[in-house]
């Protein structure tokens, strides 16, 4: 018999012609459409397109184990080419670029940076990226602060816990104060728990965890498992190095494999706030939807980073969760994540009440102010709050543009202007409130679907 050739895959809006049959990816794909093709193995990726469409589209084949990938020369800036190399070698694969005239040529790594995400050099815990002048703070200053988001009653405070006692989790791991792993030891008293206690603090707006001897802060990181080996070998994995270990903890922790594989291909993955831009830019490059059961702005749902915020595996894992929940607790949550976002960072970020999101903006009836796991400190919180109360008072209809925020109300137009690092980014998360009966017949026809 003879082995079947495996194809070359063709993905990008520009046509190409190969001296041999391909894939191609059809016009106005989407995610799901991309991801079918990726599953016939093909042995090599052309890229045809630049910008983030294409530059998501080679991680995407990458991290699916397509170990050639050719880029057209030019269609990148180099330090782009140069971060898809820097992921080629982290999958073993490797990065070419090609034109007619020059023929193919091997492409280094270079310095690591996250496409998507605004530049991390200029990102600091105060700067929002907006342009707030005398006129502004004056304004600020005289404003009713944002309403805060409400909390939910009965909602668990960390939904991780949840999804472990589902038996997604192999291991559960949280980091808590030293002084709370007690609790965890009854809490979990028929388990096996690992601890390691370091000084930590989290930056409030990055969420990074920064580890330094002279923070005030000592918490534990818990391995918890019912099987002993397991809880053993994910501390062990983590002592050894968790960036050098991310594929077999993110197993052990029950992530995704697809959400794992794009965790390894980024380059700085400390910065949380990051993460949800490039998540973002990723999702809307490839044609992702934006589920609300992944509307990590609002509550992670899931423990993990969604390799897009359309991921099917992820969306599953998310709606076990939210099964597992009173029916009430489920319902509240689901129409709290069902909410459009413009997020600027770990510490501010807004949901909009009464939206409809269209091509030109969102129509809302009011604006609030999300709780922060690591927020600012209170006066700076509250400054937040004042410019964001004076700015989006609704109802009205909020427009982003790349140099300027404006918001349409009672024929007058508010406008904040944009600079660098230009913070800010709007997730069009649905509308919607998910009836509980609904969820757990469309869960149990997913799972069968799985078997």
């Amino acid at each position: 018999m003879f082995a079947v050739r495996a194809p070359v895959l063709v993905l990008g809006s520009n046509p190409v012609h190969l001296g041999e049959d391909a894939l191609v990816e059809p016009p106005d794909a989407t995610l799901g459409d991309i991801e079918a093709l990726l599953e016939a193995k093909p042995r090599a990726a052309l890229i045809t397109s630049g910008g983030e469409a294409g530059f998501f589209r080679a991680s995407l084949c990458l991290e699916r184990g397509v170990l050639r990938v050719v880029l057209r020369r030019g269609a990148f800036e180099d330090a782009w080419e140069r971060e898809l190399s820097a992921r080629a070698a982290t999958f073993g694969a490797e990065l070419f670029v090609h034109d007619d005239a020059r023929g193919y040529g091997r492409v280094k790594p270079g310095a690591r940076f996250s496409v998507g995400a605004p530049d991390a050099t200029t990102w600091t815990r105060n700067a929002s990226g907006l342009v707030i002048d005398a006129a502004w703070e004056e304004i600020a200053q005289n404003a009713v602060p944002l309403a805060m988001d409400p909390d939910i009653e009965g909602l668990p405070s960390n939904l991780e816990e949840v999804a472990f006692v589902n038996g997604d989790k192999p291991v559960l791991y949280l980091v808590v104060p030293t002084h709370d792993v007690n609790a965890l030891r009854s809490k979990y008293s028929t388990a096996m728990l690992v601890c390691h206690e370091t000084p930590l603090y989290v930056e409030s707006a990055t969420g990074r965890r920064v580890y330094e001897v002279a923070s005030r802060e000592t918490n534990s990181h818990v391995f918890i498992s019912n099987d002993a080996a397991l809880a053993q070998r994910a501390a062990r994995l983590w002592d050894e190095g968790s960036s050098r270990n991310a594929v077999a903890i993110g197993e052990l922790m029950g992530y995704p494999p697809c959400c794992v594989a794009a965790f390894v291909a980024l380059g700085e993955r400390g910065n949380n706030a990051a993460l949800t831009y490039v998540t973002a830019a990723r999702s809307r490059a490839l044609g992702a939807t934006f589920h609300a059961y992944l509307n990590s702005a609002v509550r992670h749902v899931i423990p993990c980073t969604p390799c897009s915020f359309g991921c099917s595996k992820a969306i599953r894992f998310a709606g076990r969760v939210l099964e597992a929940l009173e029916s009430s607790v489920s319902s509240a949550l689901c129409k709290a994540l069902g909410r459009p976002v413009l997020y600027f960072d770990e510490a501010r970020a807004i949901a909009f009440e009464g939206a409809r999101v269209d091509a030109k903006g969102i129509e809302y009836e009011e604006a609030r102010f999300l709780p922060a796991s690591a927020p600012l400190d209170p006066d700076e919180e509250l400054r937040a709050r004042r410019l964001f109360g004076a700015l989006l008072a609704g109802p009205g209809k909020f427009v982003m543009k790349d140099d300027v925020f404006e918001v349409h109300a009672g024929g007058t137009v508010r406008r904040i202007a944009r600079t660098n690092p230009k913070l800010g980014v709007l997730l069009p998360f649905p509308v919607e409130e998910i009836a509980q009966p609904a969820l757990k017949h469309r869960l149990r026809t997913d799972t069968q679907s799985e078997r």
